[in-house]
C-alpha cells in the first residue's frame, strides 16, 4: 500500500477547516492564559 493513499484523506476539503478551528483554538487558549496571568499579577501587585 502506498503512503499517498493511506493520506489521501489530508488532501479533502474539511481537513483545512479542522486546520483552521484547531489553530483557533490555540490561539484562544493561549489568549486567556495571557489574560489570566495578567489579572493574576496585577491583583497580586494590589494586594502587596
Amino acid at each position: 500500500m502506498e503512503l499517498s493513499s493511506m493520506l489521501g484523506f489530508l488532501n479533502a476539503p474539511w481537513i483545512d477547516d479542522v486546520l483552521l478551528w484547531a489553530v483557533v483554538g490555540v490561539a484562544g487558549v493561549l489568549g486567556l492564559a495571557v489574560v489570566v496571568n495578567a489579572l493574576d499579577a496585577f491583583f497580586d501587585a494590589e494586594t502587596g
